[in-house]
């Protein structure tokens, strides 16, 4: 089993209807991962904690689409492209300090 196809079972995604959004994102945010902890990890093998951070960031982004906001005079959206505090939780075993 690739790791799109295990991050679309732990996420409980459609890989059929968002297979190609997560083949861009899936990446894209171990990438971010990697960013975050100050680590690299295996694209193929990342640890649990990743898989689980990237399942819930795309899980978290097709049910959200960033909306936070929206007025109907004049009309104007707001959108936010951070994810959630609470998502990052996954990933702080993995941290490592820089001096």
């Amino acid at each position: 089993m690739d790791l799109v196809d295990e991050i679309a079972m732990m996420g409980e995604i459609n890989k059929e209807k968002h297979g190609k959004y997560m083949e861009t994102m899936v990446p894209m945010l171990i990438e971010r991962a990697e960013e975050y902890c100050n680590n690299t990890f295996d694209y193929d093998k990342p640890p649990a904690g990743v898989k689980i951070f990237i399942a819930e960031s795309i899980k978290h982004k097709l049910n959200t689409k960033g909306l936070t906001g929206r007025s109907m005079g004049s009309v104007s959206y707001s959108y936010d492209t951070d994810l959630p505090e609470k998502l990052l939780k996954s990933l702080k075993p993995y941290r490592k300090l820089v001096f």
